[in-house]
């Protein structure tokens, strides 16, 4: 036995609303559909010793993003909290159940497992079994890392982890993927920022009596001007007459960014793909020198959908044209190898679905461009909040080599005024690359549409140098039975 597992613990800080309002996905053009976020972060809290018996926290947190977990009507957003919450604890027992471990990964493998079957009786979505399940997996790395005093990025390339990705892609036998890996993590990333389907584009679309005043941009516009936004993520909404429109008025603004690297985000919107392939088409034919500047158009379809071998004619055709990457259907180990074999280009990266899972895609892209099939992972992910969220998912990107990643925390909410007095400050003064203080607060840093973020490859564990500020938090529990009652459906 290498490692123990002797307790965890799960909180959940919870936030002011956004400052900016947001809409997404087919539904985001309803009247209702423009809401102030709210961001509560589900965090987990893990101890374990190694054999020796030197103890380590570990830590992972994420927004609980119920809203984009599980589209399924009828279920009121309090009951999927609920659910979230409840299939969380039950993830916590089976990661209890196992105590004992030599590998991570096969730690993982285990109870990851698990967590699928028993969010499966449940009858949830696998993306929030998915989700349940990487909350622990990364509070393990997290306290491993600790353990053996080195950055995640090192225990990844010096094969500490146990990573075996041909265990369950066969395909990958092998493959060198240690070597495959730079010899050290990218640090420096373009910030891709978010265009919510109602946001405001210019000052026409924010007159003085709505704005915010809050000393941040707030429109599209502001962004460009005042971080030099040059990559941005663009929501459709399934409505083709709507999307033409607005992706026009959006090219009016980021054209002048000069070489802008513009991505467009459906969130399941298209359920029919007859008529999203006429809105691709139309779109380059009305608009041809915004569609040029488009990288890749990210989950069209409904994931029930998604994989589907039948939508593989068209899903080629389609890719012919743009490439096509899956995000919500990437709900199972095994669901971008089916996308592929169906036509789609590649998947998104997010912490949320876990990160062995990402190391696997990663492989698998290494593989099929080693065999002269080009595929690719982007990074996704709107709402990664400071710190733990955010700057474990940087520390992913650091291994999986990406150049532009979604992270559009910093319009929706105001700096790191979500933490407590001792996080902001640790934050602040650990990593001066990736804040900054302005007056009385501190906000992400972006210099030239870029982030630098060098300080989190610095100390031992999965880009956190402290323990949170648990104190300042609730117990998951606790929180919900209150914020979340069984009355109130």
């Amino acid at each position: 036995m290498a490692f123990r597992i002797d307790r965890i613990e799960l909180y959940v800080r919870e936030t002011p609303p956004g400052r900016m309002a947001f809409a997404l996905g087919k539904d985001g053009l309803s009247a209702d559909a423009k809401r102030r976020l709210l961001n509560p972060l589900a965090h987990v809290r893990m101890i374990v010793r190694d054999g020796k018996g030197n103890e380590a926290f570990g830590c992972a947190g994420d927004r609980l993003s119920v809203r984009w977990l599980d589209k399924r009507p009828g279920r009121s957003h309090t009951r999927k909290r609920r659910e979230l919450v409840s299939l969380i604890e039950q993830a916590r027992d089976v990661w209890l159940a196992h105590p004992e471990f030599d590998s991570p990964f096969d730690q993982w493998r285990t109870c990851h497992q698990q967590i699928m079957k028993a969010g499966d009786a449940a009858d949830q979505e696998g993306l929030t079994s998915s989700f349940a399940s990487a909350l622990f997996e990364r509070g393990m790395v997290d306290a491993v890392c600790r353990l053996a005093g080195n950055p995640v990025f090192l225990m990844v390339k010096t094969g500490q982890l146990g990573f075996q990705p041909a265990a369950v892609h066969p395909e990958l036998k092998g493959l060198p993927f240690e070597k495959l890996l730079p010899q050290i993590p990218a640090t420096r990333f373009a910030i891709r920022h978010t265009v919510g389907l109602l946001d405001p584009l210019t000052t026409d679309d924010q007159p003085k009596d709505k704005r915010v005043n809050d000393g941040l941009p707030e429109t599209l516009a502001e962004y460009v001007r005042t971080d030099g936004i040059r990559c941005f993520k663009v929501k459709v909404s399934g409505n083709p007459d709507f999307d033409v429109q607005r992706l026009s008025r959006v090219w009016d603004v980021v054209a002048q960014a000069g070489q802008p690297l513009i991505t467009l985000d459906a969130n399941e919107a298209y359920s029919d793909l007859t008529v999203f392939e006429q809105f691709v088409r139309r779109f380059e034919r009305e608009n041809l020198g915004a569609f040029q500047h488009i990288a890749y158009i990210e989950q069209p379809l409904p994931r029930r959908l998604t994989l589907d071998a039948k939508t593989e004619k068209a899903i080629r055709s389609i890719s012919e044209i743009k490439p096509l990457i899956i995000d919500e259907a990437d709900g199972r180990l095994d669901s971008w190898p089916r996308a592929k074999r169906i036509g789609y280009a590649g998947t998104s990266h997010k912490n949320c679905k876990g990160f062995f899972k990402s190391l696997m895609n990663h492989a698998l892209a290494m593989h099929w461009s080693l065999e002269g099939d080009e595929s690719f992972i982007s990074a996704e992910d709107l709402q990664n909040l400071p710190v733990v969220p955010l700057q474990q998912d940087f520390a992913t990107l650091g291994i999986l080599g990406v150049e532009h990643c979604e992270r559009n925390g910093h319009h929706y909410n105001y700096g790191l005024s979500l933490l407590s007095e001792a996080d902001k400050s640790r934050a602040v003064r650990q990593h001066p690359d990736l804040y900054v203080q302005r007056e009385d607060e501190s906000f992400l840093r972006i210099e030239d549409g870029m982030v630098e973020c060098s300080s989190i490859h610095l100390g031992p564990g999965f880009g956190v140098l402290d323990e949170p500020d648990w104190a300042s938090m609730r117990p998951l529990r606790e929180w919900c039975n209150e914020r979340h009652p069984a009355t109130s459906d």
